[in-house]
């Protein structure tokens, strides 16, 4: 096996397990809420520390990759989160399980600066590669609401974290067993300026970037806490059909039915990604993120008016380019950072979208309780709006130099 299937294999695997656990706990919101006898949003919010740790942590993970390798800190990840996922099977109050998700959390925001970092200095074609990664991550998206719901019907949510604790351990034990070559295979164009001057710019593009990030975390953290019950919600359209079939009383189906549907839409962010990254590698990336991001605008403004199988074809089609745009947006990160530096850049990335995107747990309960839960959307719809226009700005200011990963 070569160094590039080796790498892919690991962070593809990688970014599985750090969406599936991210997905997991929002798709098992409503069975908690009934087991441990709370409301919905005092139950999202045992998710906070664990959200925001997934976020702030990044940082100094991409720190400790850079200063040793990604491969260690990918086998801690793996090991980590197993292990905070078997300390939740095991909790039985909201502390406990609070601190234990927190556990998942802080080892899960290893994955993207060692990760990504990774991918960005060892693959050739480094949009595709970021592409395939994301179907990946999507992959977890997709099957953790639907696998949760299930699993949470036949065994119950505590022997769901378990089982994925378990298999999240026995990778990280194969991955202690390969090595792994880090050396960067390219350096970075450095467009049409040269020296000090080209790393100012970089510099300067890369803080309107941050910003830009910040407000996509806040507006994709939102989304994925809200999604599975929202559709258990206002798009009951599959579970009237299965009306028939004698369902009612058996606890977890409702929950399971919209896990479904949040795993379809997820399918959407799949063809997405691998349209994402190869635009990539053929266009200028900042004007494909201002395309991607413009598109999904008015579909996520929809999805706060509509209901039934319109919301959820305006759902997909969001999805397909709100997830789309970040290997596009991962390419910007590796343009504008150094290769020394890969993953602490995208440390700060995810310090930014997580960490900071974390607050949403509680933006989202202060709209429900002032508006809806539909009104959500609506919020989310004018932050896109105002990311559309950062964007537009970031071109401004760069004109004049190249921004592709293929030079």
């Amino acid at each position: 096996m070569n160094n590039e299937k080796k790498i892919m294999i690991f962070t593809c695997v990688g970014h599985f397990f750090t969406h599936f656990y991210e997905v997991m706990f929002p798709a098992l919101a409503i069975p908690l809420m009934i087991s441990l006898k709370m409301n919905l949003e005092d139950v999202l919010m045992l998710g906070f520390l664990m959200y925001l740790l997934y976020g702030l942590a990044a940082l100094p993970w991409g720190m400790i990759s850079d200063r040793f390798n990604n491969r260690i800190t990918l086998i801690i990840f793996f090991a980590g989160t197993g292990s905070g996922a078997i300390l939740t099977a095991f909790s039985d109050t909201r502390t406990s399980i609070m601190l234990s998700l927190a556990i998942i959390g802080f080892f899960a925001s290893i994955y993207h600066p060692a990760g990504m970092g990774l991918i960005s200095l060892g693959m050739k074609n480094r949009g595709m590669a970021l592409g395939i990664n994301g179907v990946a991550g999507n992959l977890g998206m997709v099957s953790a609401p639907f696998a949760a719901g299930l699993l949470n019907w036949l065994i119950g949510w505590k022997a769901t974290y378990l089982m994925i604790g378990s298999l999240s351990i026995i990778w990280g034990v194969m991955m202690f067993m390969i090595n792994i070559d880090e050396t960067p295979v390219h350096e970075e164009a450095g467009g049409n300026a040269s020296g000090s001057e080209n790393n100012n710019n970089n510099m300067k593009y890369f803080l309107i970037l941050c910003v830009i990030m910040t407000i996509a975390g806040l507006v994709y953290r939102g989304n994925g806490i809200v999604l599975p019950a929202y559709l258990e919600l206002k798009a009951s359209f599959l579970w009237d059909f299965l009306s028939g079939i004698d369902l009612h009383n058996i606890t977890g189906a409702k929950t399971a039915v919209a896990a479904l549907l949040t795993s379809l839409i997820y399918m959407f962010g799949i063809m997405g990604q691998i349209a994402g990254g190869r635009m990539a590698d053929k266009y200028d990336l900042r004007w494909m993120y201002l395309a991607f991001h413009s598109i999904s605008l008015p579909f996520i403004i929809l999805m706060g008016v509509l209901s039934q199988g319109l919301l959820v074809i305006s759902a997909a089609i969001y999805i397909f380019f709100s997830l789309g745009m970040q290997p596009i947006e991962n390419s910007l990160v590796a343009k504008y950072t150094p290769s020394r530096w890969r993953s602490t850049g995208y440390g700060i990335k995810f310090v930014l979208v997580f960490g900071i995107g974390s607050l949403a747990v509680y933006i989202v309960g202060w709209i429900k309780e002032t508006w809806s839960l539909s009104a959500v959307y609506l919020f989310a719809g004018g932050m896109v709006l105002f990311m559309v226009f950062l964007i537009a700005i970031l071109i401004r200011v760069s004109r004049g130099t190249t921004c592709r990963n293929i030079e």
